[in-house]
C-alpha cells in the first residue's frame, strides 16, 4: 500500500470511529463495521479493532434478527480472531472459545438456511478451522463435510479437510486405515487445485500452493493409481435383516460408529465399532484395568446409540405403554417408552464425559480427589488458572482436543463456553436427573429457568441427544489418541527397565455377550 493510499485510509478510519453508530439503522451499522474491520486489518490499528468489537457488542444489545444476525456473528468471530493471529499456540487461547461460540451461533440460527451458499460455506469453513486450532479434528471434518455438501468444489474446505485427514492419519495406529486417510486426503488436495475449485479470498493462492505440496508429498510414497483400482472404501453391505440394515445406515450417516473410517463418510467399511485402546504400560498386578474401563465406556456408548435410534424411530406405542393412565394436559406431553429411551440415551452419553475424566485422572496420575474430578475441572490446577504441568509439558493433541471439548459443557455461570447451547444441555441433564424434564409433542416456550419443570419439544430433545452422543464418540476417539501419544512420550524414560509382556485378553464372541 502506497503512502498516499495509507493516508486516505487512515483518514477514513478516523472518520468512521468518530461518527460511531448511534442512531443508525442496523444495515448501515453492519456495513460500517465491515469497512472498519477491513481498515483495522490493513492498517494494523488496534484502536480500530477495539472500536469494532465495541460496535459488535452494541449490536448484540439490539437483538438483531434475520440474515443480518448470521452475518454479524460470522464477522464478529473474524474480528475477535484478529487478536489471536500471529501469536504462539497455547493450550489456553483467550479468544478461541468466543470465536467458536459466535460461528456456532451463526450456523445454528434458523436464518442460516436463507443466506447465499458461498456465505454458508465460508461460515462452515471458518468454524472447521477454529475446531482444528482446538485440536478437535473429528468435529472439524464433520463441519467441512456439511460445507462440501452445499458446494462440493469449495476450495478452502477441500484443502483444509485434506490437511486434517493427513493430521488424523498420523494418530491412527492401523497402517491400513492410515493409508485410507492419506488416499482420501490426496483426493481432496487434488480437488482443491483443480480448475473447478472455488476460492473466495485474494490470499487463497497460498492455500493452492500448500494443497499442491500436500498432494505431491502423499504421492511420493503412496501408490495412488493402485489404490484407485482397488476402490478400498467400497464394500458390499452385509446381508442382514431390514431392521438392522436401517440402524446401520442411520449410524453410518450420523457418523456414530467407533471407527475412524466413519469420519471418511458413511461407508459400509466403517460399520463396526473397531476402536480399541492403544497399547500401554500398566502395573503387573492390574493388567487390564484401563483396557476394561475403556471397553465399558464403549459398551455404554453403543447401548446409548441403539436406545437413541429406537427412541427416534419407534412408529407406535410399545405394549408396555398400554393401560397407563396419563393426563393429556397442555402442552401435550410426550409420555412413552420411546421418550424414556431418548432420556436414557442422553443420560448415558452425558455421563461418559465424567468417566473420561476419571480415566485421565488415573492414567496421568494427577491425584485429583474423587469428589473434585469433572470433565470441566480436570485440566487446570487448584487455582483454576494454569493448565496442569502433566498436560502442558506434552504435545499431545488428543488431550488438547478433550480440553477444548470440555468447553462445550456448562457447570457454573463463570465458565467460558464455546457452545451457545451449553447451558441448555446442562439444564436438560439436571432436570432429567433431579427434577422434571417435560418433553412436549410440539414446540412450546421453555419454562422459566427457576421452574420445577423444563419444557422441551420431542424434536428438539432428539437433536440434543444426538448431539451429545456425537460428542461422546469424539471424546472416546480423542481418549484413545491421548493414550497413544502419551505412551510414545513416556517411552524414552523407560529405557533399561525390565518390562513383562502381558498376554492380550481374547475378544468376547457375539454369543458370549449377554
Amino acid at each position: 500500500m502506497g503512502d498516499g493510499k495509507r493516508l486516505i485510509n487512515n483518514e477514513f478510519c478516523d472518520r468512521l470511529i468518530k461518527e460511531g453508530i448511534n442512531g443508525r439503522p442496523d444495515e448501515e451499522v453492519f456495513f460500517r463495521i465491515c469497512a472498519l474491520m477491513r481498515l483495522a486489518e490493513e492498517l494494523r490499528r488496534q484502536d480500530a479493532r477495539t472500536c469494532v468489537l465495541g460496535w459488535f457488542e452494541a449490536m448484540e444489545q439490539r437483538s438483531v434478527a434475520g440474515e443480518l444476525a448470521v452475518l454479524l456473528d460470522y464477522n464478529r468471530a473474524n474480528a475477535i480472531a484478529g487478536e489471536r493471529y500471529g501469536t504462539q499456540w497455547k493450550w489456553e487461547q483467550p479468544t478461541l472459545a468466543r470465536e467458536l461460540f459466535y460461528l456456532r451461533r451463526a450456523v445454528s440460527r434458523p436464518e442460516f438456511a436463507q443466506i447465499p451458499d458461498v456465505t454458508k460455506c465460508m461460515c462452515l469453513n471458518n468454524l472447521g478451522n477454529r475446531l482444528m486450532v482446538a485440536g478437535r479434528c473429528v468435529e472439524a471434518l464433520d463441519i467441512w463435510r456439511r460445507g462440501l455438501e452445499i458446494s462440493p468444489s469449495f476450495g478452502m474446505s477441500l484443502f483444509n479437510r485434506a490437511k486434517a485427514l493427513a493430521h488424523y492419519a498420523d494418530a491412527v495406529d492401523d497402517d491400513d486405515i492410515r493409508t485410507l486417510f492419506l488416499w482420501v486426503a490426496q483426493k481432496d488436495a487434488s480437488a482443491a487445485i483443480a480448475p473447478t475449485a472455488v476460492f473466495t479470498a485474494v490470499r487463497d493462492s497460498e492455500s493452492k500452493k500448500a494443497a499442491k505440496e500436500l498432494k505431491d508429498w502423499i504421492e511420493s510414497f503412496l501408490d495412488i493409481k493402485g489404490l484407485d483400482s482397488l476402490s478400498p472404501l467400497t464394500r458390499e453391505p452385509r446381508r442382514i435383516e431390514p431392521e438392522e440394515r436401517d440402524f446401520v445406515l442411520w449410524s453410518l450417516k450420523n457418523c456414530l460408529y467407533l471407527n475412524p473410517i466413519n469420519d471418511l463418510g458413511p461407508h459400509n467399511l466403517a460399520a463396526s465399532d473397531s476402536l480399541t485402546l492403544a497399547m500401554h504400560i500398566v502395573p503387573v498386578d492390574a493388567p487390564y484395568t484401563f483396557e476394561s474401563f475403556f471397553d465399558q465406556m464403549k459398551q455404554e456408548y453403543v447401548s446409548a446409540r441403539w436406545l437413541l435410534y429406537e427412541g427416534l424411530t419407534l412408529a407406535s406405542p410399545h405394549f408396555s405403554d398400554r393401560e397407563v393412565l396419563l393426563s393429556a394436559a397442555e402442552p401435550r406431553p410426550s409420555l412413552s417408552l420411546s421418550t424414556e429411551k431418548l432420556k436414557t440415551a442422553f443420560r448415558i452419553a452425558y455421563s461418559l464425559f465424567d468417566k473420561v475424566s476419571f480415566f485421565v485422572n488415573a492414567f496421568m496420575a494427577l491425584g485429583i480427589p474423587e469428589k473434585l474430578v469433572s470433565f470441566r475441572t480436570l485440566w487446570k490446577t487448584e487455582d483454576k488458572k494454569a493448565i496442569r504441568a502433566q498436560f502442558d509439558s506434552t504435545t499431545n493433541w488428543g488431550f488438547c482436543a478433550l480440553y477444548w471439548l470440555a468447553k462445550d459443557f456448562f457447570e457454573k455461570p463463570s465458565d467460558d463456553v464455546a457452545e451457545p447451547h451449553a447451558r441448555a444441555l446442562c439444564d436438560i441433564r439436571n432436570h432429567i436427573e433431579h427434577k422434571y424434564l417435560r418433553v412436549s409433542v410440539a414446540e412450546t416456550p421453555s419454562a422459566p429457568t427457576d421452574d420445577l419443570a423444563l419444557t422441551v419439544s420431542r424434536e428438539r430433545f432428539g437433536r440434543d441427544a444426538l448431539h451429545v452422543l456425537k460428542l461422546a464418540r469424539s471424546a472416546l476417539i480423542y481418549l484413545d489418541i491421548s493414550v497413544r501419544y502419551e505412551e510414545q512420550r513416556r517411552e524414552p524414560d523407560r529405557m533399561g527397565l525390565a518390562l513383562e509382556e502381558i498376554p492380550a485378553a481374547p475378544y468376547l464372541t457375539d454369543a458370549e455377550k449377554f
